[in-house]
């Protein structure tokens, strides 16, 4: 009998291996498939290198455009950029002690930017504070800074950043797009530029 136990206890041991590995073979098939659709996802959300190039070579020619987007839109943007970013800052150059105005960046702050996107006071502007719009005066340098930042954001393994990226990454393109490096220099100076994609008229609410 007791035997006959112990066949039936080895029975049973070997039957819940067999599950352990069934399941554990399942789940790495499914984590498998998630890896493979992730990277899929990731390498269509990020621009080729040669395309990318280009797109850097024409931004560098602008000399400057002002984009106009939401601030949570900027602060995204920026942060991926510049290393750091606040929805209420209307600048990037650090304050002193004798002028020390809410809202701008202290000294503290101002080292953690891993490149200086050299914003002062006047080139951002709240243009709807209770809806958050805001103008952002960019130079062409800042600009292939952005679009740099979002090129290697679209990469990361998180594909809702990927997403993201991509998206404002395209918007930007978008503008460089437009620039015509064979028209006479200067006819577009300080173009506007929006990022405010909208719904079909048929939804907005009548006020």
């Amino acid at each position: 009998m007791l035997k006959a136990w112990r066949e039936e206890y080895r029975a049973n041991q070997a039957m819940k291996r067999q599950i352990e590995l069934e399941q554990w073979e399942q789940e790495k098939g499914w984590r498998e498939e998630d890896r493979a659709a992730r990277q899929k996802v990731i390498a269509e959300n990020t621009a080729d290198l040669e395309e990318h190039n280009e797109n850097i070579r024409a931004a560098m020619g602008v000399s400057y455009l002002t984009l106009v987007c939401h601030e949570d839109t900027w602060t995204f943007t920026a942060g991926r950029a510049f290393g750091i970013w606040k929805p209420d800052w209307i600048t990037s150059t650090p304050s002193s002690p004798l002028t020390n105005i809410p809202g701008r960046p202290t000294s503290t702050e101002a080292l953690k930017f891993t490149v200086h996107p050299n914003l002062p006071e006047g080139r951002i502007k709240k243009v709807t504070p209770l809806r958050g719009m805001q103008e952002v005066l960019l130079s062409g340098h800042n600009l292939a800074q952005l679009l740099g930042a979002l090129h290697e954001g679209t990469k990361e393994d998180d594909v809702v950043a990927s997403a993201r990226c991509n998206r404002l990454y395209n918007k930007l393109v978008e503008f460089v797009d437009l620039v015509d490096p064979g028209a006479e220099s200067g006819q577009t100076t300080g173009v506007r530029y929006r990022i405010d994609d909208s719904v079909d008229s048929a939804h907005v609410k009548k006020s």
